[in-house]
């Protein structure tokens, strides 16, 4: 039996084979190429207008009212929101604003001098609250007490509508040219 062994390996020998194992692994099929990934191009940011807060004309509207604790200028926290999205469009438009004055509204209670300095403390607490929210723009705080009604009916909902803050978008006048001197 031995001798049957050694002739069968050396004729797989004088054949060329092998006495290793002669069994092959099939090889494996190549990954497929990938698929080219399309070049797209990067999506900006587009800011999203608040949508109680609109640009008409020269003013900022607000679809509400900055609410104040009774005879003070402080702001109520039920305004927070709202004031929170007037600067949001104020940052949203920074090119097309650059110069926002802020005007105070009374109604007719109470002494014209009283009234005015109210509006007037109003106006700078709504302007404080938009520095206090990042805005970095030009504002001017105005009062105009109760000079400028929305309504002069002597009821509770007109006086609501006079107590108002006011937003008025100010388009700066270019620097004059210096006049020429004579030397």
């Amino acid at each position: 039996m031995k001798n049957l062994i050694t002739l069968m390996l050396l004729g797989a020998l004088a054949c060329g084979g092998s006495t290793q194992n002669t069994e092959t692994t099939p090889e494996p099929e190549p990954e497929p190429e990938p698929a080219p990934v399309a070049q797209v191009e990067p999506v900006t940011a587009v800011a999203v207008d608040p949508p109680d807060v609109h640009i008409e004309g020269d003013h900022i509207t607000i679809d509400g009212h900055i609410n104040f604790e009774t005879d003070s200028d402080v702001i109520l926290a039920d305004s927070n929101e709202l004031l929170d999205h007037i600067a949001q469009l104020i940052s949203n438009h920074t090119g097309e604003i650059a110069h926002l004055k802020v005007i105070g509204h009374t109604d007719a209670a109470g002494g014209h001098d009283h009234n005015q300095e109210l509006s007037e403390r109003r106006a700078a607490a709504v302007v404080d609250a938009l520095r206090t929210r990042g805005v970095s723009i030009e504002l001017e705080a105005s009062g105009v007490g109760e000079l400028e009604p929305v309504c002069e009916e002597d009821t509770d909902e007109c006086h609501a509508r006079n107590r108002r803050v006011e937003f008025l978008i100010v388009q700066d006048e270019p620097a004059a040219e210096p006049a020429p001197t004579d030397a």
